[in-house]
């Protein structure tokens, strides 16, 4: 659900279905490699760079660019080809994997509450659920340590992509697989462990992962376009377009994608806007969703691939210094949301296709680094 580039390569039914962004560059699920190319020419305005990206073969995109008090907004191409939709800066589109920054925040906030500790056992509020339940932990489950295989790697779910998957079936499509590695012993990106956060987090806050989501953030930061969607999207939003492929090579015109995406849950599906994602985030590393501590714990990293990865966050090499947040993949939708580790800049982007081709890929990456070095 989560594109994170660089940890460790997946097989093509992986990069065909990844709930992670083919853009975060962290070890993920999708495991296209962002490297951030330094001799690129970067003079080019943001909408010659959008004008790019849809010539190269996206049906649309956006990019909103917040500086200070300043805010650029440009869209082009469409957000629905059937009937025609435009593109718009303001659009609804799936968040895909920066869902986890979502549910991580939410996760502290319950810490902070005393309703769970995160070095309680995922066994403590789920037993039997996971193997080694008594072994892995909360804040493995955050980071990506726990070891934990990841059920998009199981062709089950990429035959299946629209049906109504429930979270215990797609944790057990996990635990068939063999581990990643053992609790705590390093890095393995899978969307499986937002999933068991999702349920942990209903164990722990006694209500649905969605009533929770709204009520301890959605509705306190005034995120009003901002939903946790698992079934179809309702009125008016970015529609995905998935490209048929081969062994990771696109091999022909993107088609509309369902909208609904249960698969994805707790690791992938909540449904955005620019301007919310950048409020969240802006409220986040400002420390006013959490206190210091737990933000501190959250901004702890170890090594991901060419980044790094805290409980939730993502930090990306970039020319002008590292970018925190996440990015996102599901459902034929690529979204980055990008921020100076204070949010003072912010980048949000989304293009409506997945897989990207070559020249499609680095028309987007061009698209990412000059919104957030300033260089467009």
């Amino acid at each position: 659900m989560h594109d994170m580039g660089g940890a460790r390569p997946r097989a093509s039914t992986r990069r065909h279905i990844v709930v992670a962004a083919a853009l975060l560059a962290v070890a993920a699920a999708s495991g296209i490699a962002w490297a951030v190319a330094r001799n690129e020419p970067q003079s080019e305005s943001l909408g010659a760079l959008l004008d790019r990206v849809v010539a190269e073969g996206a049906p649309g995109a956006l990019v909103v660019v917040r500086d200070g008090d300043t805010t650029r907004a440009e869209a082009r191409g469409l957000a629905d080809r059937t009937p025609p939709l435009p593109m718009t800066p303001d659009a609804r589109f799936r968040a895909g994997s920066i869902t986890k920054t979502f549910v991580a925040a939410l996760v502290l906030d319950l810490v902070q509450d005393g309703k769970l500790h995160l070095d309680d056992p995922v066994a403590r509020w789920l037993p039997g659920l996971v193997p080694h339940g008594n072994a892995i932990t909360v804040r493995q489950l955050l980071r990506h340590t726990s070891g934990l295989p990841d059920y998009v790697d199981d062709p089950r779910v990429l035959r299946a992509p629209a049906r109504r998957w429930r979270p215990e079936e797609l944790v057990a499509l996990a635990a068939a697989q063999a581990p990643a590695g053992a609790p705590g012993e390093r890095f393995a990106y899978a969307s499986t462990n937002y999933v068991v956060l999702g349920l942990v987090a209903e164990r722990a806050g006694g209500s649905p992962l969605a009533t929770l989501l709204g009520r301890r953030l959605f509705a306190p930061l005034q995120l009003r376009h901002t939903a946790y969607v698992p079934g179809a999207v309702p009125g008016r939003s970015v529609h995905g377009y998935r490209a048929p492929s081969h062994q990771g090579v696109v091999t022909g015109e993107p088609v509309e994608t369902a909208t609904a995406a249960w698969w994805a849950g707790g690791a992938g599906a909540v449904v955005s806007t620019a301007e919310d994602l950048q409020r969240f985030y802006a409220a986040l590393l400002r420390g006013r969703v959490v206190g210091s501590r737990l933000l501190r714990e959250m901004e702890t990293l170890v090594p991901a691939g060419r980044n790094r990865y805290g409980l939730g966050i993502a930090v990306f090499p970039t020319p002008c210094g590292p970018a925190w947040g996440h990015t996102g993949n599901v459902q034929g939708t690529v979204a980055v949301a990008w921020n100076t580790r204070n949010a003072l800049r912010q980048v949000v982007l989304a293009v409506n296709t997945y897989p990207l081709s070559p020249e499609l890929e680095a028309a987007v990456r061009r698209l990412q680094i000059a919104a957030f070095c300033g260089t467009a």
